[in-house]
């Protein structure tokens, strides 16, 4: 048995010299979605909206800019990216029905497929965008990063401690990564986010999940059946996709 202690403790020993004599690197981005491995999601946030920001959330760039938009200096049209954002790339986006990224001119979202519009407000030192949507579905997913959201506008309900709770203008929402979140737009009068990603930067090394991503994982499969159980009983909606009559425009 000490013999074998022994040989353990050289072999540690060995490794840790051959780590420290090789080069340190530097990578700036996280890894890319094809080095990932797919990871088995929470059913849902186990926090519920709050009206003071949740400690994870906490980041100074954000901050700035919920107290300019709280005092009135800045609006959805406004608002201005940091130089991590290309110019090219600093216009209102939105989504057609397959997931094709499209310009929206004047950020009128009523111009958008999917019903909502966002902005790129930021991919270094974190990823920061902000969202504005009418009466839209939105389909159930994870990914890896938290999330943070502070609702800029409009009132809905999103998916927390497994059942869909109220969302209000002024609200902050934390998501702890790899956990299912979804968040419909159920009224006409609109709702909209600012959303960061607490210590995660480059949005080109996310990897997001959706129930197509999962197929034959039973595990996360039955994640998401239980989430469109939720919403059928909150919600009395169906599946993402099959909507279209309360969600018409």
């Amino acid at each position: 048995m000490m013999k074998l202690k022994t040989i353990v403790g050289l072999a540690a020993l060995a490794s840790t010299a051959a780590v420290a004599q090789q080069p340190e690197y530097q990578y700036d981005h996280a890894q890319l979605p094809y080095q990932q491995m797919t990871p088995i999601p929470a059913d849902s946030s186990p926090y519920a909206p709050q009206d003071t920001m949740p400690e994870p959330c906490a980041n100074p760039e954000v901050e700035a800019y919920i107290a300019d938009w709280q005092a009135g200096k800045i609006d959805f049209t406004t608002i201005k990216s940091n130089t991590s954002i290309p110019a090219t790339q600093q216009f209102c986006k939105s989504l057609d029905d397959n997931g094709n990224i499209s310009e929206i001119a004047d950020c009128d979202k009523s111009k958008s497929p999917v019903g909502y519009i966002w902005k790129e407000l930021s991919d270094s030192p974190i990823v920061i965008g902000i969202t504005d949507g009418g009466k839209s579905d939105h389909e159930p997913h994870f990914h890896g990063q938290p999330e943070c959201y502070f609702v800029t506008n409009g009132e809905t309900k999103t998916l927390a401690q497994n059942k869909f709770q109220t969302i209000s203008k002024g609200q902050y929402f934390y998501i702890p990564g790899a956990t299912l979140h979804n968040t419909p737009i159920l009224s006409d009068k609109g709702f909209g986010v600012l959303y960061w990603y607490p210590h995660n930067a480059h949005f080109d090394g996310f990897k997001y999940y959706w129930r197509k991503d999962v197929k034959n994982l039973r595990v996360a499969e039955e994640a998401f059946d239980r989430l469109n159980k939720i919403r059928k009983r909150d919600l009395n909606l169906g599946p993402y996709g099959t909507n279209e009559a309360f969600f018409k425009k």
